[in-house]
C-alpha cells in the first residue's frame, strides 16, 4: 500500500499533468478512428462505417458507404485537431510537467478507447458494421480484445511513468 506522502505526490502529479494527458487522449481517440477507417475501410476494404445498414455490394450502396467513411475521416481529423489545440494551449504552461512518454501513453490509451467504443457500440450495440462484412463473427471479439490490450497498455505505461516520476512504487 502506498504511504500517505506517495499518495499525495501521485495526486498532485496527476492534477498537474492532466492537460497533457487529456490532449494525448483526445489525439489518440482521433488517431484510432482515422487509422481504423484508412486501414480497414479503404485499404483492406473489410467493412465500411454503415455496411451493417447499407449493403456495400451494390454500386449505390458502396457509394453511400464511402461517403459515410469519408465524413467519418473528416470527423476524426476534427477530433485530432481538437487534441492538437489542447496540446498547443498546454505548451506555454509552466505548471504542466512535459514528458514525451506520458503524452505517448495517453495517445495509446485514447486509441484503445476509440477502438473499444467502436468494437462494443458500433459492432455489437448499434450493428453499424462488423470487423468482416457482413455478419458478427469471431473477429469482432478479437477486435474488442485487441482494443482492451491497447487501452490497458496505455494506462499501464501512464501509471508506470507517473510512478517513476514521483518515486512511488504504486500506480495511480
Amino acid at each position: 500500500m502506498a504511504r500517505r506522502g506517495e499518495r499525495e505526490s501521485m495526486a498532485l502529479s496527476t492534477r498537474f499533468d492532466r492537460p497533457l494527458v487529456v490532449a494525448g487522449g483526445v489525439m489518440g481517440f482521433g488517431l484510432g478512428g482515422l487509422l481504423d477507417v484508412l486501414l480497414f475501410h479503404f485499404v483492406l476494404q473489410e467493412h465500411h462505417l454503415i455496411s451493417g445498414l447499407v449493403d456495400p455490394t451494390t454500386r449505390a450502396g458502396l457509394r453511400l458507404n464511402l461517403v459515410a467513411d469519408g465524413l467519418f475521416c473528416l470527423a476524426m481529423l476534427v477530433v485530432m485537431g481538437a487534441g492538437f489545440v489542447l496540446l498547443w494551449r498546454t505548451a506555454p504552461r509552466s505548471d504542466v510537467p512535459w514528458s514525451a512518454s506520458r503524452f505517448v501513453a495517453a495517445t495509446v490509451l485514447g486509441t484503445g478507447a476509440f477502438n473499444l467504443y467502436d468494437g462494443v457500440v458500433d459492432h455489437y450495440v448499434l450493428g453499424l458494421h462488423h470487423t468482416t462484412f457482413p455478419a458478427l463473427d469471431a473477429y469482432d471479439l478479437v477486435w474488442v480484445a485487441g482494443s482492451l490490450v491497447l487501452l490497458l497498455a496505455g494506462a499501464a505505461a501512464l501509471r508506470a511513468e507517473r510512478s517513476e516520476r514521483t518515486g512511488s512504487t504504486r500506480g495511480l
